[in-house]
């Protein structure tokens, strides 16, 4: 026999495996449950793992893994975003399908947690919201490494990107840095998941803004004006928390500075 034709013969094994297989899935989902395959897993799977992912609870957990991963180097927002990300991405589908029918409420079903809240909140200025660090140095830095970094990190920093700091600081295994680089993105995650929950801010429009967007203006085009403010407020919160660490950090690598000089 060719093999042209013998490889097709072969073919149709595991193809009528799969058709048969299939099938049967069907009938049994359709005429013992009433339903579909697919339905079935959002029913079953899907719908409650979405719950899960837009509780309180959920909201602090991923805040806490990105910046836990990071810190010893993992690389935290593809592990999160690989385990989360599907489920934050149909919360934001579903609110974008409220905001297009003028119903974007809590009442309503709108979902607090999605993946606007998780790239433009948790993540704000990059993994654990370095920003707060980087106004310390533009304002009251003394040392020449925390200068020279903060000069390096300031434009990247306005898109979300802070790998400069995470490994030239650095924050990774950095005993210093690490209270405010784990506390930080848990404080905004709570703050923000209340003011959104007890209608402070409006829910999120489920528009995908690139994560690259810097801060306010990502926060006007997922939320709106009242969006933008609360964005910029945690800014401020990112500086009130980095700020004492920084500083005596700073102090830190000034006097090693200074002895150095000396020798």
């Amino acid at each position: 026999v060719p093999p042209a034709v013998s490889n097709q013969f072969t073919a149709m094994i595991p193809a009528g495996v799969i058709l048969i297989v299939t099938m049967l899935i069907f009938g049994a989902f359709h005429n013992f449950a009433h339903t579909d395959f697919l339905q079935w897993v959002y029913k079953t799977i899907q719908s409650p793992l979405q719950g899960v992912s837009d509780s309180f609870g959920g909201a602090v957990v991923i805040a806490f893994l990105v910046p836990f991963f990071w810190f010893f180097g993992v690389h935290g927002g593809l592990i999160v975003g690989s385990i989360a990300g599907s489920l934050l991405q149909a919360n934001s589908f579903d609110n974008a399908q409220l905001y297009r029918a003028g119903k974007l409420t809590i009442a309503n079903g709108a979902h607090v947690v999605t993946n606007e809240f998780y790239n433009n909140f948790i993540n704000l200025t990059g993994s654990g919201i370095t920003i707060g660090l980087v106004i310390f140095i533009l304002i009251a830095a003394k040392s020449e490494q925390m200068k020279s970094l903060g000069k390096l990190e300031l434009v990247p920093g306005i898109f979300n990107i802070n790998e400069p700091f995470l490994f030239g600081m650095p924050i990774v295994m950095n005993p210093f840095l690490a209270i405010p680089f784990f506390l930080t993105p848990i404080v905004v995650a709570i703050s923000t998941y209340c003011v959104i929950r007890f209608g402070i801010v409006p829910p999120l429009n489920g528009m995908a803004a690139p994560w690259t967007t810097p801060a306010i203006i990502s926060g006007f085009l997922i939320g709106g004006w009242k969006m933008a403010i609360w964005q910029a407020c945690t800014l401020v919160i990112s500086t009130l928390i980095y700020w004492p660490f920084a500083k005596k950090y700073d102090n830190i690598l000034l006097k090693r500075e200074q002895a150095n000089e000396t020798k």
